[in-house]
């Protein structure tokens, strides 16, 4: 069972936080996570996959994963490239992921304001933005 409450993303240049609450059937990826934590990263957007920004982490994991369909709010640990993803809207693709949080009811419009944002400035607009994310527990 994890000692925190969950993870929270702030992001300095929009000043405000998302926070997600920890699901207790992925302790594993929780462990790895909270060991790793605080960290700093970049948030990315996916281009093929729908409504999801990612943010590039140093932190490696290839536990096995608790796979489950991807929904609105499920915040999971890609693989692949090592990426903490948050979905924010629309999902475009049916493949599982390896969530292990849940963003908050009450911080759900701030992760679709974190989307539309991450979207515009990292692919949209045509002067691209960095955009910095500080990882913690809370």
């Amino acid at each position: 069972m994890p000692s925190g409450n969950g993870i929270s993303f702030r992001m300095p240049r929009y000043d405000f936080e998302v926070k997600a609450r920890w699901l207790e059937r992925n302790p594993r990826i929780i462990e790895v996570l909270q060991k790793a934590l605080p960290t700093k990263a970049l948030f990315s957007h996916v281009v093929v996959s729908g409504q999801t920004v990612g943010a590039v982490t140093r932190i490696r994991y290839d536990g096995p994963g608790v796979m489950v369909p991807r929904v609105f709010g499920s915040v999971f640990f890609y693989q692949p490239s090592q990426k903490i993803n948050l979905c924010y809207g629309e999902i475009t693709e049916s493949a599982t992921v390896n969530q292990f949080a849940e963003v908050i009811a009450e911080d759900l419009d701030k992760l679709r304001d974190l989307g539309s944002r991450v979207w515009a400035d990292t692919v949209a607009n045509p002067v691209r933005h960095i955009v910095e994310v500080n990882i913690q527990e809370w």
